[in-house]
């Protein structure tokens, strides 16, 4: 568990705008996946990819309670995914109250179909894409690759992900619905449960990497374990993992820093 959390936002933001201010040519920033001013992902390109018309490609979903943050406070992830190879996208999904989650779903899904159709624009291999979340990011790409889970447009996902990383994930919202947290997303029982992925199936084809800190709440590390259970009778490739010494939080220092332990466990993938 962690006290106060805004020294670790704080170091989001800054290191984040560093690394956007020192990117020059290889970042580009806010394309638009859609219609709404929400939907806007930032792009950074390896300086140095192996092949420059096939480069692998890790969509990223940030965190926040569905209600904070955006793109623009990870951009300190990129340096370590761009020099294990990878393409690097952070994109927006509106926050609540003026999104709700159903719609913010919809733009997952709408924002990994944008980055397969225009593929070939940007260098990138359609077929080594894989995404990642973080606490809310995590339950929205989980939902996002669970064929039943109906979002605002009953859109389907035509970009199937390799793979999955979902770290520090919340995959039943039925506890959220009956805290604070619930005030601006107005989530009921029938609906959190309606958009709970721990009761979908994911497509069996989209390989999982579920991960979870240490020092989590005893919640957040039920529903990992739980939500890992629930998918190991469907999805032939999963993986769960603890991380030790590390909270809600500060994980994502282990995600952004190519030296450790789980960014080469995760960086590392047979078919990237």
């Amino acid at each position: 568990m962690v006290g106060d959390i805004a020294p670790f936002i704080s170091t989001y933001s800054k290191e984040s705008q560093r690394v956007r201010d020192s990117y020059g040519p290889h970042l580009i920033p806010d394309l638009s996946y859609g219609d709404d001013v929400e939907e806007k992902l930032d792009l950074f390109l390896p300086a140095m990819p192996v092949n420059h018309e096939n480069i692998p490609l890790l969509i990223f979903a940030h965190g926040g309670y569905w209600q904070q943050l955006s793109k623009n406070d990870h951009s300190f992830l990129a340096t370590a995914w761009t020099a294990a190879g990878y393409a690097f996208v952070s994109i927006n999904y509106g926050l609540a109250p003026t999104s709700n989650i159903a719609k913010m779903i919809s733009r997952c899904r709408r924002a990994i179909n944008w980055l397969g159709e225009n593929h070939l624009h940007y260098g990138l291999d359609k077929c080594q894409t894989h995404v990642m979340g973080h606490s809310a990011g995590a339950h929205l790409l989980a939902c996002a690759i669970s064929p039943g889970i109906r979002d605002h447009d009953r859109s389907r996902l035509l970009t199937r992900p390799q793979r999955a990383i979902l770290i520090g994930g919340i995959y039943d919202l039925e506890p959220i619905s009956q805290t604070y947290v619930n005030e601006p997303l107005g989530l009921s029982i029938e609906s959190a449960r309606a958009l709970s992925p721990q009761f979908y199936d994911t497509d069996p084809l989209v390989a999982l990497d579920i991960v979870y800190a240490e020092y989590e709440t005893k919640e957040f590390i039920r529903q990992s374990k739980a939500y890992a259970e629930k998918c190991s009778t469907s999805t032939p490739h999963i993986e769960l993992t603890e991380v030790p010494g590390r909270h809600h939080f500060d994980i994502m220092y282990d995600i952004a820093n190519t030296d450790t332990a789980l960014f080469q466990q995760l960086s590392v993938y047979a078919d990237k």
